[in-house]
């Protein structure tokens, strides 16, 4: 990769999906697939808990944004966490129909108040082979012993693989996180 890249820590939760529609005005708890309906579940406890809607509906709507929800209760919680938390991975402009780059996604989450990923390392240009990023997607989650679950490396700025199909996006896992025996 020629452009500048980074490599982000890979939070081990459900991944998660907040935004206000567009056509309708309506706001959306998102799961994977589905739009999960408001109620006693995780994606909602972090909505509420964060005042996503409202936080959503003074940038005039105009991001989606996708995240993973970790703590108590997901996936083990092995990032050792006392409530239920939102980290950012992506920001889509709903108006632009785009993916916003990093600095962008850092700019709204800090514009927010709302975390985002941990760079784990960022360069002027993507110099890794396999050998490499399997040791970088190795490490612990702060303040824990739990082996982390990897890595997600992206460019800096938004860019389409013609190898993927999409967006230019992919996951180191960690060969520790998958062989670490957890309750």
């Amino acid at each position: 990769m020629t452009t500048p890249s980074r490599s982000a820590q890979k939070y081990d939760g459900t991944s998660a999906t907040f935004l206000v529609d567009p056509d309708d005005g309506t706001f959306h708890a998102r799961c994977r697939n589905w739009s999960i309906l408001a109620g006693d579940n995780c994606y909602w406890a972090v909505a509420q808990q964060h005042e996503l809607e409202a936080k959503l509906r003074a940038l005039g709507g105009r991001y989606a944004l996708q995240g993973e929800v970790c703590g108590p209760g997901i996936q083990k919680n092995p990032l050792g966490l006392k409530q239920v938390s939102l980290f950012l991975l992506n920001a889509y402009d709903l108006v632009e129909n785009r993916h916003t780059s990093d600095i962008e996604l850092r700019r709204v989450g800090a514009e927010i108040g709302e975390p985002v990923v941990d760079v784990i390392e960022a360069g002027a240009s993507f110099a890794h082979d396999q050998a490499s990023l399997l040791a970088l997607a190795e490490g612990k989650y702060p303040g824990t012993t739990n082996e982390r679950e990897g890595i997600v490396i992206r460019p800096r700025e938004e860019r389409f693989s013609a190898a993927l199909n999409g967006r230019l996006s992919f996951k180191a896992i960690s060969n520790r996180y998958l062989l670490d025996e957890r309750d």
